[in-house]
């Protein structure tokens, strides 16, 4: 019946003013919402490109003092190129992330993590210091990919198939139906399949064109597309369970809207407002706060604490002229913090990548409570934006990090002092750019799976119950007549 329903739906379509027009708004909206996430790609490409003129500005202001014989500026008499500390300072190598082919679809996505990290000694890699911690959609009134393909792909399934099964039961249509084909359930099923292929038109659209303008090669294309129409044809086996058993066009409308706001609105809001509760915190200032205590606190240390805690991390360092002699030479005592900065460091990255591992394993469960969120899981994990993506970039800053004190450290001991070579291998053997490679796809990807399959099949099951109902209903009528 398909092949009669797709025509019918489209003549009904191209006839149907609201059903063409919700046709036109998704495109215009999914353009749009492309539009923004392009706009938020080149914010953060612009943030590199400045993070990338300050390196090669600092760069060049040091090779000047080096080719001018100069220690450093004139005003600042206490900076010395010669020593690691200040040729640290003027590498001012960073650590950045570059964004993927798909990140501009779920530009509302919260991720606090920077684009660029600078490597200096009293940095700290888990402050909070992104160039953008707000959700645009509150911050700029705009709107993601995501955001349509979650909650408008619903609406626009609703809006071209709420007459399905109300209509033809108030009008009496599914009675001619069974005269005609001997069942009511094909038709049905067909107009679905109709309604859910123009939908699907419209969803590969937008996503076709996302993954045009980022740029995506053809497994992020390939997987966005797929995952969309997942969606797509799992909220039409959704309205088929509405339709197969709505006497009405007003009870189908009430329970599709009822359906679409419990998955769409209520759960995730409540599963957010859950998750909020039990896996953040406020880093802003408590633990800003803790972290200024432990470092004060270091500071009241003993000395000879502070050099064998930091033989105890570097062990190496023993072998090196500063770590022969039996007093430690001047000036390296500022060093000597460095064992207990990184136990502060690891200590804190710990904590938080556990409070992170939780919150993504709750994601993980609550996307098997409503499809909405698990496409969003899905589609943040593929776009490179999001709280995974913000965790990996973390941990790659705190090993460039440590690597970088490593090597001040190191030359400290050396007693020697450093050239214009050492800062050219410095600013050479900067970190490589930090690249999103999506994981974690599988779970979000079943739980669409699961939703789908047990739509249809609960769909295809009340069809038969209500046609059952209603070939009883008729005998009791033919009986009744006799």
């Amino acid at each position: 019946m398909l092949s009669l329903a797709l025509p019918f739906e489209l003549r009904s379509l191209l006839r149907n003013r609201v059903g063409i027009t919700a046709v036109l708004a998704y495109i215009v909206i999914g353009s749009v919402a492309i539009a923004m996430g392009a706009r938020h790609v080149s914010a953060w490409e612009h943030a590199l490109d400045e993070a990338k003129q300050a390196q090669e500005a600092s760069v060049a202001e040091a090779s000047g003092y080096f080719e001018s014989g100069k220690p450093g500026p004139e005003d600042r008499s206490w900076v010395d190129l010669s020593k690691p500390r200040w040729q640290n300072e003027y590498a001012a190598t960073r650590v950045v992330r570059d964004p993927g082919p798909l990140a501009g679809i779920a530009a509302g996505s919260i991720d606090p993590a920077p684009v660029a990290f600078q490597l200096r000694s009293r940095a700290d890699p888990l402050a909070v210091a992104g160039y953008r911690i707000e959700n645009p959609e509150v911050a700029s009134g705009s709107v993601d990919l995501v955001f349509v393909l979650t909650m408008l792909t619903p609406l626009l399934i609703g809006v071209l198939g709420l007459e399905i099964g109300g209509r033809d039961r108030e009008e009496r249509i599914d009675r001619l139906v069974i005269v005609q084909a001997g069942e009511v359930r094909g038709w049905l099923v067909a107009r679905v399949v109709a309604v859910t292929t123009i939908a699907s038109t419209a969803v590969a659209t937008v996503c076709l064109a996302a993954a045009l303008v980022g740029g995506a090669g053809f497994s992020a294309s390939a997987t966005l597309l797929g995952m969309a129409l997942g969606y797509t044809i799992l909220w039409g086996g959704l309205l088929l369970v509405v339709a197969a058993g709505a006497p009405t066009v007003r009870v189908g409308a009430f329970g599709f809207g009822a359906l679409w706001t419990v998955l769409c609105v209520l759960l995730p809001a409540t599963v957010a407002e859950i998750g909020v509760g039990r896996t953040a915190a406020d880093f802003a200032i408590g633990e800003t706060l803790d972290a200024r205590a432990q470092q004060w606190s270091a500071y009241d240390q003993d000395a000879e604490v502070r050099v064998q805690a930091l033989y105890a991390r570097f062990p190496e360092l023993q072998e090196l002229p500063a770590g022969l002699e039996e007093m430690l030479a001047p000036g390296l005592s500022r060093h000597t913090y460095k064992a207990s900065q990184l136990e502060r460091l690891e200590a804190r990255h710990s904590a938080r990548l556990q409070q992170e591992a939780d919150a993504r394993q709750f994601a993980t469960r609550a996307s098997w409570l409503s499809p909405p969120i698990a496409l969003t899981v899905a589609l943040e994990r593929v776009a490179g934006v999001g709280p995974e993506a913000a965790s990996a970039y973390r941990s790659h800053v705190v090993e460039a990090f440590t690597d970088r004190l490593h090597w001040i450290v190191v030359q400290a001991w050396t007693l020697e002092p450093l050239d214009q070579g050492t800062f050219e291998d410095l600013v050479a053997e900067g970190p490589a750019p930090f690249r999103w490679r999506p994981i974690g796809l599988a779970s979000p990807a079943a739980a669409l799976l699961v939703w789908l399959l047990a739509g249809w099949l609960f769909a295809m099951f009340r069809l038969v119950r209500t046609e059952r109902r209603f070939g009883m209903g008729a005998e009791t009528s033919r009986d009744r007549s006799s």
